[in-house]
């Protein structure tokens, strides 16, 4: 089978953050492949190296991000698409280089897909930066294939039926589902799927023989433009008021207070 892996470059969230001028100091090498993905680029990898096949990768996002295609191909992804979005009348105060929203990039990899061919389309679940996870399936529906969510396995249907068929295993709320599903297909990644390889020295050396072709697009028509204005740090937390009374006096105490709020100083 040939699988896709769509990756995103993502600010490291096991790492402290530090802003400069509204802005995510990328200079301390604070940017990293998204976990969800990374997990997404193991699965496929792992279902080829077992079943036979081919992945590649694609990204969308500014020229640094290529480090993150760098990695899935030394992970050994055979080749990657780098996708560029020039920007379209982004106001001078908006932050440069901001990605755009969920449905762009949908609409964005889908014209991309609709030239490719291909049996598996991997996403992560979702980002780690924004949480959001609504590019998959905006991107399942646009292409018209069918979709399964939070994947934890991909196996080879071998019924006999013939055909090149999925069964994944996907982590529903209670309990797991195994489903089958036809191919071409969209299918988002838990990163409880495994743990992804740490690439060896060969890999690494082996990545920088192997392409990048480097799109230049913008963003689609009638898609309104997202601009990220800025970053600011979180707010620190309000001081902490201990209710030492007895229950039927704190009770007393904190109705007022989740009624009007704390009094003033």
């Amino acid at each position: 089978m040939k699988f896709i892996v769509c990756v995103k470059q993502v600010p490291d969230v096991a790492s402290p953050l530090r802003l400069r001028k509204g802005r995510i100091d990328t200079s301390a090498g604070r940017m990293v492949l998204n976990a969800y993905d990374a997990s997404a680029a193991e699965g496929a990898i792992a279902f080829t190296e077992k079943y036979g096949g081919e992945v590649h990768a694609v990204l969308i996002g500014p020229p640094e991000a290529q480090e993150a295609l760098r990695k899935v191909l030394a992970m050994g992804a055979a080749s990657a698409v780098h996708i560029q979005v020039k920007d379209r009348a982004a106001p001078p105060e908006a932050v440069p280089d901001a990605l755009p929203g969920a449905q762009a990039c949908a609409r964005l990899l889908a014209d991309h897909f609709s030239k490719e061919t291909f049996d598996v389309i991997a996403c992560g679940k979702q980002a780690q930066d924004t949480d959001a996870g609504l590019t998959p399936a905006m991107l399942a529906e646009l292409l018209g294939l069918p979709f399964i969510g939070n994947a934890i396995a991909l196996e080879k249907d071998e019924d006999g039926r013939g055909g090149n068929r999925l069964l994944v295993t996907r982590q529903g709320d209670a309990n797991q589902e195994i489903t089958r599903i036809e191919t071409p297909c969209v299918v988002s990644c838990s990163n409880n799927m495994c743990d992804p390889r740490i690439p060896n020295i060969k890999g690494i050396m082996g990545a920088r023989k192997k392409p990048i072709d480097v799109k230049i697009v913008s963003l689609p028509a009638g898609i309104p433009g997202m601009h990220v204005q800025r970053y600011e740090a979180m707010p620190g937390r309000p001081e902490v008021r201990m209710l030492e009374e007895a229950w039927d006096e704190a009770v007393e105490v904190l109705v007022p207070f989740l009624k009007n709020g704390p009094p003033a100083a």
